[in-house]
């Protein structure tokens, strides 16, 4: 078995991820769409704290870019990638969204309170409804709810954080097995949802195979039999597990399934395969048994200098980047702020193959000044002049006039 270093493992990663490229000196379209191909995916999330968290793995690798270019590529035709909740909510390229199609139908027939002998067939019949609505165009939940009656009664809504209605449960359901799609998002980044062939002429077969132009009972049944050749087979799995291979360069198996959120054993069998056709390479990185992607670099040295979403395909798997980096990282949005170790928005600080600090970033719009609240270093390391050089490019991206690092103020000019 090939044996690698820590060190060379971070660097294959980081690499395979494309972290290590120089910056262009303009970014185009191209550019977003090589990165979009390379990552396989981009993490969304509705916090906003520096920026919608979609944005950053672009800057992060490319630097500043016009974020007007990323909206059309993704919301405008022909779309560089869907909404699904591929690893969680997600663009993914409509072809591995057909992958999913097939992987997760299942999801939303016992998910839901389809099954519920008495607001089942309610809920189903309601399923039916929303369908009919998005026949006359995308629309929100909201403008869903409006037009649509229910006699379901809602769920107890006192948490905190998430009390969907019955109808955003209903669109939810179907946008989980595929039956609809995502056309954008609002200014209120509300998901605004579609019916297939208003998303992407790619994704009509789902809807010819599901959509109420076949049959509106049909894929809405609980107990019906799934149309033939829709259920999971291997090759989806297999497909879904090369592309997190080639995204991640030397992973752990359990690194394998999380990238796209598949189950353990079918993801083995699909390792297995890969295996088999030389595809991966089996290695031993300081005692642990990876995978290494056939075709993974592994240069001598890198030079990155990022700060990292949360959310960023590097980081997003916890205990891969323990493995990996030995950097036990939480965003800490979640925690009570007495239990806040390093902050609210904390971006992990990538300089050369190693994650040496954490930065609570904090875009101050009405002071016109992106503040660094608190910086952790990990021990032995402290880099404020690279820092310092990060943030000023990031606060000029945001169209901001001044950086404010550990009480420092840096004004642009």
């Amino acid at each position: 078995m090939q044996k690698m270093t820590l060190s060379a493992a971070r660097r294959t990663a980081i690499a395979a991820t494309g972290l290590d490229r120089p910056r262009p000196v303009q970014v185009t379209a191209r550019h977003l769409k090589s990165t979009f191909a390379r990552l396989g995916l981009t993490q969304i999330d509705s916090v906003s704290r520096v920026v919608r968290s979609h944005y950053l793995p672009y800057f992060s690798r490319l630097g500043p870019y016009p974020r007007e270019t990323l909206d059309r590529l993704f919301y405008s035709a022909p779309r560089m990638g869907v909404e699904y909740w591929a690893h969680a909510a997600a663009f993914i390229p409509p072809e591995t969204w057909h992958h999913f199609e097939r992987t997760r139908t299942e999801w939303w027939r016992n998910d839901y309170g389809q099954r519920h002998p008495e607001s089942g067939p309610a809920f189903r019949a309601l399923q039916r409804s929303v369908l009919e609505v998005l026949e006359s165009g995308p629309k929100t939940a909201r403008a869903v709810s409006d037009l649509v009656d229910h006699e379901i009664p809602e769920r107890d809504r006192d948490h905190w954080g998430w009390n969907p209605s019955q109808v955003k449960i209903a669109l939810e359901a179907l946008f989980a097995g595929g039956i609809i799609s995502a056309a954008g998002r609002n200014e209120h980044f509300e998901r605004v949802y579609a019916l297939p062939h208003d998303v992407s002429p790619s994704l009509v077969q789902t809807e010819l195979a599901y959509g109420p132009a076949a049959d509106p009972e049909l894929g809405l049944d609980p107990t019906a039999e799934l149309p033939r050749g829709v259920s999971g087979t291997a090759n989806d799995v297999l497909a879904l597990t090369r592309i997190a291979a080639q995204a991640l360069g030397i992973a752990r198996p359990d690194c394998l399934a999380d990238y796209f959120r598949q189950r353990r054993v079918p993801t083995d069998e699909a390792i297995t395969s890969l295996l088999a056709t030389g595809e991966l390479i089996e290695v031993d990185v300081a005692g642990t048994r990876a995978l290494k992607w056939h075709a993974a670099r592994t240069p001598r040295s890198v030079s990155a200098r990022a700060l990292l979403a949360p959310f960023d395909p590097l980081v997003f798997y916890r205990p891969r980047i323990e493995w990996l980096f030995d950097f036990h990282y939480r965003i800490e949005i979640y925690t009570p702020a007495k239990d806040r170790v390093h902050g609210y928005y904390v971006m992990p600080f990538l300089l050369g193959d190693r994650l040496v600090g954490r930065v609570d970033l904090h875009r101050d719009q009405a002071a016109d000044t992106l503040r660094a609240l608190k910086v952790t270093w990990e021990p032995g390391e402290e880099h404020e002049e690279e820092l310092a050089l990060e943030l000023c490019e990031m606060a000029k991206w945001l169209g901001l006039g001044a950086v404010d690092m550990s009480g420092t103020h840096l004004p642009l000019s």
